[in-house]
């Protein structure tokens, strides 16, 4: 065990080295991080990295002040944490802190081949359940006692790839049949590229900003406790490149967009509608 710590420990040190690190191979996601910053709850002072060997993932635990090492494990297989939006925003940790999601890349869509997701406790880093899904899969959110995972099934790539929101029991992999949409809404699929992440304390809910080409940017928030998501079109008439550089902030007007000092809009996170531009 003093080996696998000392091996996790310099890892780690050359990963930070390289802040920012992230994997790359998924042409339509965002993908998965390997060493770097990790994920990390806010306020908490533990943060958790995968770290890849020839044929294995070491997963560890650090604290965020000292770089010290907590504890570790291996597992079989490739695995990084998720990646939820481009500006490298990470998911994965449960609200109640007692969970951590790692993925593994899926296939391209429409190719063979499945995408594999690991529940650890994060007390012991040990694994809960494994999931297995065939098909071009990416981690979207998990809910606050980590009884179930949002995922988003890809079924086209490119520019603008075409994809849906479902969601799964953690603890056998069953997948609700009913897609995960805006009730307020026609649309099944969802289109555009995720672009920053914010949540809320308790984990509840995901507030993802989506760019889309040759129209308005819209936040997605999703209610990882009832499952159910909502839409909220942005009025802002910006180039998808412009888009890309907006983000969100929580305050207490609501959930605020804004590009460097400005704001452009809040959404009312009661409502979950416009609040102001």
């Amino acid at each position: 065990m003093r080996g696998l710590v000392a091996l996790v420990a310099a890892t780690s040190a050359a990963a930070l080295l390289t802040a920012g690190a992230r994997g790359d191979g998924s042409p339509f996601a965002p993908g998965l991080v390997y060493g770097a910053s990790g994920v990390r709850a806010p306020g908490d002072s533990v943060r958790y990295v995968t770290l890849t060997t020839p044929r294995s993932t070491v997963v560890a635990a650090i604290r965020a002040r000292s770089g010290r090492v907590v504890r570790s494990s291996v597992l079989q297989g490739f695995y990084g944490i998720p990646l939820v939006a481009f500006d490298n925003s990470t998911g994965g940790l449960s609200g109640d802190r007692r969970a951590l999601v790692v993925a593994s890349y899926g296939p391209p869509p429409g190719t063979s081949g499945s995408t594999s997701f690991a529940v650890l406790r994060t007390r012991t880093l040990g694994i809960l359940h494994k999931l297995e899904l065939r098909g071009s899969w990416a981690f979207d959110a998990i809910s606050p006692d980590a009884s179930r995972l949002y995922l988003i099934e890809y079924l086209a790539a490119g520019h603008n790839p075409r994809y849906r929101v479902r969601s799964a029991d953690a603890r056998t992999g069953r997948l609700d049949p009913d897609v995960i949409v805006d009730r307020r809404e026609d649309e099944v699929l969802m289109r555009g590229q995720p672009v920053t992440r914010r949540s809320s304390a308790d984990g509840r809910w995901a507030y993802t900003l989506y760019a889309r080409p040759g129209a308005e940017p819209f936040v997605h928030a999703l209610d990882t406790v009832e499952g159910e998501a909502y839409c909220v079109d942005l009025p802002l008439e910006l180039r998808q490149v412009e888009q890309m550089a907006l983000r969100l902030r929580l305050g207490r007007d609501g959930l605020v967009v804004h590009r460097g000092a400005t704001t452009l809009a809040v959404v009312d996170t009661d409502k979950l509608e416009l609040r102001r531009r």
